[in-house]
């Protein structure tokens, strides 16, 4: 029998790759929940079923948990200048609605809830974090991460066996592109515009290929439960840690007449070095692919014509969050009406994201 699987955000960056996957496996009947609020892509043919809903709105399609083995929630206000857009909305998605899920799944017996959360959540680090290094957060985005992470922990039983991903900065091409991630912005405008802007050039990232990432969950998915040992795990590959300037010199090597520019101003202060060893060490997982392989297939990619117009808001998690502000489209709208005590904003009437 097809594992059933509901991949909330299913339609997104890393969503519509982990679908691609699961169905060209052949061993999974996926339900997509997705409300469009970010532009996404669905997968034509497979069985795939698309439901169009809210997150944030669970008694409307909790029908959905019925039957389904696995969730995987990855539905969000994705990244620090998205979530701080408007923050009432970011903490609704991120931490109440991950809530809110956590209890349905508990009350339809979905025993697995893979969990989506990021490396963003160290911060700054001196060293090299592991899973058990202190977070600090310096975003609502990792915030809302963080504090969604203590609830699943909390409700961990032999019946609910959460697993927390943190992903590492992603990159690399998906069925729905983002241009608003460092690899893949750099890469195009050293192909379509000859300049690479690094700014500072000395913070420490890891990356991961969002194939990798689709991987990773699917391995999560498929890992047998181990309550009481929390299974929380960084996500990436130690050979895929960078400084941001190195990361400008690799895309310079592979977009012959590009100039690399690197500007004093540093715009985000995050620093982190990550270990990746306990995922591989419990659940086996390694990623395939390395920064110079993104960098190739969007740089031939966009030599191709693909991608046009990489800089338009679809491309930009951030962007189409901004644009959805202005227009007060009903899935970006604020629903509690309240002040959440993690919240530093007012929820506005009518104002949506």
């Amino acid at each position: 029998m097809r594992r059933r699987v509901l991949i909330t955000g299913g339609c997104g960056y890393v969503g519509s790759a982990l679908v691609k996957r699961l169905v060209r496996d052949g061993g999974y009947h996926v339900t997509v929940l997705d409300n469009g609020l970010v532009p996404g892509r669905r997968m034509e043919g497979g069985p795939v079923d698309y439901v169009e809903g809210d997150v944030r709105d669970i008694a409307d399609w909790s029908a959905l948990l019925k039957n389904v083995d696995s969730v995987v929630h990855l539905a969000a206000v994705v990244g620090d200048p998205a979530s701080s857009i408007d923050t009432q909305l970011t903490w609704e998605v991120n931490y109440l609605a991950t809530v809110r899920l956590v209890t349905e799944c508990r009350k339809a017996g979905v025993a697995r809830f893979v969990f989506s959360s990021t490396c963003s959540n160290y911060g700054v680090v001196d060293d090299v974090a592991d899973v058990d290094s202190p977070l600090q957060p310096h975003s609502d985005y990792a915030q809302s991460k963080v504090r969604a992470e203590h609830h699943l922990l909390v409700s961990q039983d032999v019946g609910f066996t959460p697993v927390i991903v943190r992903l590492a900065t992603l990159y690399g091409l998906a069925p729905r592109m983002r241009f608003d991630l460092a690899v893949n912005v750099m890469t195009a405008n050293a192909v379509r515009n000859g300049k690479i802007e690094v700014h500072g050039g000395k913070q420490w990232r890891p990356f991961l290929h969002v194939n990798d990432a689709a991987k990773a969950l699917q391995l999560a998915v498929e890992a047998g439960a181990t309550p009481p040992v929390p299974q929380v795990y960084n996500c990436g590959s130690n050979a895929d840690c960078y400084q941001l300037g190195d990361i400008g010199r690799q895309i310079a090597a592979e977009v012959p007449g590009s100039e690399l520019v690197t500007l004093d101003a540093v715009t985000d202060v995050r620093d982190y070095r990550v270990s990746f060893d306990r995922m591989e060490k419990r659940i086996g997982f390694r990623a395939d692919l390395r920064v110079v392989d993104g960098i190739r297939e969007i740089r031939d990619a966009l030599a191709a014509g693909e991608y046009a117009d990489y800089t338009h808001e679809r491309y930009s998690d951030h962007l189409s969050v901004a644009a959805s502000v202005q227009r007060g489209d009903p899935a970006g709208q604020c629903r509690s009406g309240r002040r959440h005590p993690d919240v530093t904003t007012d929820c506005r009437a009518g104002s949506g994201v």
